[in-house]
């Protein structure tokens, strides 16, 4: 059976990204850890894996992309990760940049952010969609340059890219409206996720907007991922007449709507004809499901590129001041919303 360089790193205490590095002979670590791992890799037996270290080497031309995990209940079912990283490595390739992935748990990040040293890069692209305010500060002792990813907060002078949700909530909500929906409600995760938190905020204001009311009484947070958002959303169905249920639900992701699409289904209703749903993120699985699911849809390499761009000026210039990029979303219409002025 082929050795996994994620043995080898199990063996030795190190970082997947780590063992690659030394394996291949690649620039961003230390002298003193590619020694120390090279030496354990040698007493497990395994040194005739170990290429020659690439000529010119001595230029650390190398960028970090931190997975960083709090409870891992969103990224584990996060379908369009690829796509993120596919335009965070070739953005970081253009700029003539290797590129490592980390994987930081929160519940171990006193022993793992070890990894981050031990990489040895000029900086790094942090994935903070579970990320706490709090949490911050573990990377900003480290005195590297890095820049968030898909997260923002307010009291910190740090670079980062996320998505423009007023805008992204305020085109459902739009799109809703001029389909003749008066009665919308919302679908949440109940996740303590920032990009969600602001959501289900910026959907109350556009509803203002456009002189509606009422979201409050359609509210329900039904859970995540889509087999919980099935399940909760059936116990709003037992509780709720049908007569009391709005004509459309927004949803704080489109595995929410998916879930609660299913929930419906079982229970008789017909979509969109009864209820109609939008989802947000544009996964995948939205054209997979029946009916077809509208949503918004986020420019993924669009993100990746931005965060690469943004952390490569820090790179070279320094951190004369800090900027927030917030990318726009596009409305992407399918089958799962009914046009009521028909």
């Amino acid at each position: 059976m082929a050795v996994r360089a994620k043995d080898i790193a199990e063996e030795l205490g190190v970082s997947t990204a780590t063992i690659s590095l030394v394996l291949n002979g690649k620039p961003g670590i230390s002298e003193k850890t590619r020694k120390k791992v090279l030496q354990g890799i040698n007493a497990l037996g395994y040194g005739y894996l170990v290429q020659e270290q690439q000529a010119g080497s001595e230029e650390n031309k190398t960028i970090g992309f931190v997975i960083y995990k709090n409870s891992g209940e969103l990224l584990g079912m996060n379908s369009f990760f690829p796509l993120i990283l596919d335009g965070i490595e070739f953005t970081a390739r253009q700029y003539g940049y290797n590129l490592v992935v980390i994987n930081i748990d929160r519940k171990e990040i006193d022993t793992q952010i070890q990894f981050i040293k031990d990489a040895n890069c000029r900086g790094y692209v942090i994935f903070a969609t579970e990320m706490q305010e709090e949490e911050v500060s573990f990377f900003e002792r480290l005195q590297i340059p890095f820049v968030l990813f898909d997260n923002y907060f307010i009291d910190k002078q740090i670079n980062s890219v996320k998505a423009n949700n007023e805008q992204g909530t305020y085109l459902a909500v739009k799109h809703l409206y001029e389909m003749g929906h008066r009665k919308i409600g919302y679908l949440g995760s109940g996740l303590d996720i920032r990009s969600f938190i602001e959501r289900r905020k910026y959907a109350f204001s556009a509803m203002e907007s456009f002189g509606l009311s009422g979201m409050e009484r359609y509210s329900f947070d039904i859970g995540y991922p889509h087999e919980r958002a099935e399940s909760g959303m059936a116990s709003v169905l037992e509780k709720i007449p049908r007569e009391e249920l709005p004509t459309a639900f927004m949803s704080d992701n489109d595995l929410v709507a998916i879930g609660a699409m299913q929930a419906v289904k079982r229970h008789g209703y017909k979509i969109p004809d009864d209820i109609s749903f939008i989802g947000y993120d544009d996964r995948p699985v939205c054209t997979l499901s029946d009916p077809k699911l509208s949503t918004i849809c986020l420019p993924k390499e669009r993100f990746g590129a931005e965060a690469v761009e943004q952390l490569i000026y820090v790179i070279q210039k320094g951190w004369e001041s800090c900027i927030k990029i917030e990318i726009n979303g596009n409305l992407i219409e399918r089958d799962s919303v009914r046009n009521m002025n028909k």
